[in-house]
């Protein structure tokens, strides 16, 4: 199954891979949120999510003569911006002490016992997404984590969108059921 991006932001792929930096900056306006909202989940701190999102754009900007303008450009700028991610997490822990590893993560607005729970609740996710049969869990990662679209999703698996529509339902309400308990007692 071949999946046909949109022609407006091919468009603008062509014209930003030929300079144009006005079509780039669409590119930018238009994957910006997701870029960073990726970014931020992968290092919990906004200021280094904002870092590694201007890598992941340079990056993309300079290497968008290479890309192939027939695939998403989500994805692609996604993988950048993970790997953006990694370099930042690799210094971080380099550069920093023992104690100074530590402090990003204690400055928090919200008291300890709230951070606590709500590291809970996430980690509860993940193993119920562990738990889910593989079809339906690679669903959950690149709807949930990666940010694809269905249609990027069927493209990826092969698979017709109807049948992705359907696996997604299927994998979010078993999901449901099996975080009922922990959705209960975190609302209480």
């Amino acid at each position: 199954m071949t999946q046909t991006i949109n022609s407006t932001e091919r468009e603008l792929i062509q014209k930003a891979a030929a300079g144009c930096k006005p079509a780039f900056d669409q590119l930018v306006e238009a994957h910006y949120r997701v870029v960073f909202a990726h970014a931020n989940r992968l290092l919990r701190n906004p200021d280094d999510a904002s870092d590694a999102t201007q890598v992941t754009f340079m990056k993309a900007h300079r290497s968008l003569k290479e890309f192939d303008q027939q695939r998403p450009l989500r994805p692609w700028l996604l993988r950048i911006c993970t790997n953006a991610c990694t370099d930042i997490l690799r210094t971080r822990t380099r550069a920093a002490d023992p104690i100074e590893a530590l402090e990003y993560k204690l400055q928090s607005d919200d008291k300890p016992a709230e951070d606590a729970e709500r590291s809970e609740v996430s980690d509860q996710v993940r193993r119920a997404v562990r738990r889910l049969p593989e079809k339906y869990r690679k669903i959950i990662l690149l709807r949930h984590y990666e940010h694809m679209e269905v249609e990027e999703i069927a493209e990826r698996l092969g698979a017709p969108e109807g049948t992705v529509k359907s696996w997604l339902f299927r994998a979010r309400a078993i999901l449901k059921k099996d975080l009922e308990p922990t959705l209960a007692s975190a609302a209480a």
